[in-house]
């Protein structure tokens, strides 16, 4: 068992102050502090189907919990934790799991702890968000672990120099945060300057981006620079409407600083939607990434350590999306995936969503990787879910 005592303590210090047990999750302590609980309680049970007769099962319970506490007009304070028991033969194939899960779990401060590991168990938990934020008038200033979310497409975003996701990570909405003070200022509706400061263990890890974010013509526009992983990176982003369709981009150029191995790369995404009317929905992706990752079996690994630099693990990437609400309390959407490359991998992602009362839901969720060109070394891989999601 790996343990942090700050850690320990910031998490039993949340538990016994969130009121998780409020049946409302908003009350008032005093005339001026507010205090605001929410979170969720899931499981999920995975069933892994890596090749001819083996089978991999994973059950995990998932609980997160909210707390925003409004000290006056201008301060308030955000944590979220999020604790997690895995446990299952899927598990136990990596023997260093839990270590694996702690040290992705955190940035810069140590806020996650492993409660218990065995060999096909584990308990984990962790502040994925961790800040105190500060409004008044045109300025907002945060620090601490928070989202900074700088994308401007839905699925690949290579303008997001500090929170990157794994699209194929569904069970983690939130999205990851980093340890940073973000500096706001709007001089209008949609325009403004962010400052970002990303605190880290070595040069490698510290971060440093600046926005200017504008509206022209109807678009939302933006340009960044700084230093990430490494890297001086330079881009810009845009979101808007051709008529009916929205339209939305970005691109990043990354120059390695100090790493002489590592060459300069590009990372660029588009993509358009479409609201198609009876509640369809589509949207269509393209994602260019040429500095192209190792490991193209952690494809389907929703703990794969990301960047911006490397969003997916393939140089070429098309992508489309397609949702339906078949009735107000079931939809179904898809996802296709596919790849330009010597293998021809593609991926589908289909998923039915039921909502059975009001704080209740159950999905059931595909994400099957199939390399299409025969004479592939890749093996077909699938993986399905089964979750119900009780929110409050």
């Amino acid at each position: 068992m790996c343990c942090n005592i700050g850690s320990k303590i910031a998490l039993i210090i949340l538990l016994s102050h969130s009121g998780i047990l409020q049946t409302h999750p908003t009350f008032c302590q005093t005339d001026s502090i507010r205090y605001h609980v929410s979170g969720y309680l899931k499981n999920m049970q995975t069933a892994v189907f890596p090749g001819d007769d083996m089978l991999l099962m994973e059950n995990l319970i998932h609980h997160r919990l909210n707390l925003r506490v409004d000290v006056d007009d201008k301060w308030s304070f955000h944590a979220g934790l999020r604790n997690r028991i895995f446990a299952g033969n899927l598990t136990g194939m990596n023997e260093n799991f839990g270590q694996q899960l702690d040290a992705i779990s955190d940035d810069w401060i140590p806020l996650s702890v492993l409660w218990v590991e065995r060999s096909q168990y584990a308990i984990h938990s962790t502040l994925d968000r961790f800040y105190t934020e500060w409004n008044h008038k045109n300025w907002n200033i945060r620090a601490g672990r928070q989202r900074v979310n700088w994308g401007q497409n839905i699925a690949f975003n290579p303008n997001d120099l500090f929170n990157v996701y794994n699209f194929l990570d569904f069970d983690y909405e939130e999205r990851p945060g980093t340890d940073a003070i973000r500096v706001q200022y709007y001089t209008g509706f949609a325009s403004g300057l962010d400052l970002v400061v990303k605190g880290g263990k070595d040069r490698e890890s510290i971060g440093l981006g600046g926005r200017w974010f504008f509206n022209r013509n109807e678009y939302d526009m933006q340009l960044i620079g700084g230093l990430t992983n490494g890297d001086i990176a330079i881009g810009g982003g845009w979101s808007g409407y051709l008529k009916d369709i929205g339209w939305k981009g970005e691109l990043t150029w990354f120059h390695p600083l100090w790493d002489q191995d590592k060459k300069q790369a590009i990372s660029a995404s588009t993509g358009i939607d479409h609201s198609l009317g009876k509640g369809w929905f589509m949207y269509l992706s393209y994602l260019f990434n040429s500095d192209v990752p190792e490991g193209n079996l952690l494809l389907l690994d929703p703990n794969r350590v990301l960047t911006a630099r490397t969003i997916f693990p393939f140089k070429h990437s098309l992508l489309t999306q397609i949702s339906y609400p078949i009735t107000p309390l079931v939809s179904a959407s898809g996802a296709f995936i596919y790849s330009i490359n010597e293998n021809h991998p593609l991926i589908l992602n289909p998923s039915l969503q039921l909502n059975l009362a009001e704080n209740w839901d159950i999905d059931i969720i595909g994400q099957v990787f199939r390399p299409m060109a025969k004479d592939s070394e890749l093996s077909p891989v699938g993986l399905w879910f089964l979750r119900v999601r009780w929110s409050y």
